[in-house]
């Protein structure tokens, strides 16, 4: 800011730091923009190693021949099932016994509610979860009937099943990565972590709306995203009502069981 001061009939120009006043807002917004990326930053370190982890223990296995594929065939779009699920085995077990290492720090269990069944009673829970469940179901019907009429929400889970050998074995891995691991790993990351990270810097409606929406686009179906959130949501808020994570990985299994059964009635 120049001024211009009076110094005996002439007018001198000096520079003039600018009053305080005339500056904060934009300090104040980049500090809060620093600490926001900051913030969550960790939650989503954590969801990019988990799909890494998919990535390299799927190639891995294709490169050593596991279910007759090779890596040529898989960028060929020939997936080979058997070693995608074998990959999705092994790098739920890393990333679990990861996530364990790193919640037992800083009483991290406890601050994410994952050591118990919450501040609401067994019926209010249940009916809570039913109403929120139910309620996604049906968005979820009314969106695959009348939005996207002709495509499969489960697809794609069944084109891999396909491929896959209904051995006892194979069965018992494809019921551990998709029922059991993954809802273990999806909850802890996304309603856990990232959920709370953001619920610090935006309102809970935001934080469950922005957790959700990286929650069904990192399942790589664009068309399926509104309906994978609809289901995020509920859990979503089911956990900010309840705050427990240990309630949430329950009901996950219990989903994604169901969608395991409907899916292998497809195959």
């Amino acid at each position: 800011m120049r001024a211009f001061i009076h110094f005996g009939g002439l007018m001198d120009s000096t520079e003039v730091s600018p009053l305080p006043e005339e500056r904060p807002a934009k300090i104040g917004f980049r500090k809060k923009l620093l600490a926001f990326v900051l913030g969550i930053l960790p939650s989503l370190g954590w969801i990019v190693l988990y799909f890494v982890l998919q990535i390299l223990c799927t190639a891995v296995l294709i490169a050593a021949g596991v279910g007759g594929g090779s890596l040529a065939g898989a960028a060929n779009g020939d997936t080979k099932g058997v070693a995608v699920l074998w990959g999705l085995v092994v790098s739920a077990i890393i990333q679990i016994g990861l996530v364990i290492l790193y919640l037992r720090k800083d009483n991290r269990y406890h601050r994410i509610g994952l050591d118990s069944f919450g501040n609401m009673s067994f019926a209010q829970t249940a009916s809570l979860a039913f109403v929120l469940i139910l309620t996604a179901m049906i968005a979820n019907f009314i969106y695959a009937t009348y939005v996207i009429p002709g495509i499969g929400m489960q697809a794609d889970m069944a084109k891999m099943l396909a491929e896959i050998p209904r051995t006892p074995l194979n069965i018992a891995l494809g019921f551990f990565a998709i029922a059991v691991a993954a809802p273990i790993v999806e909850e802890i990351l996304f309603r856990g972590l990232l959920q709370n990270a953001l619920a610090r810097f935006i309102p809970i409606w935001a934080a469950i709306l922005l957790a959700s929406f990286v929650f069904a686009a990192v399942h790589g179906q664009p068309y399926a995203i509104p309906g994978l959130m609809s289901l995020s949501i509920a859990f979503g808020y089911l956990y900010h009502r309840t705050g427990s994570l240990r309630t949430n990985i329950i009901l996950h299994m219990l989903n994604n069981s169901a969608a395991l059964l409907l899916t292998q009635s497809m195959v």
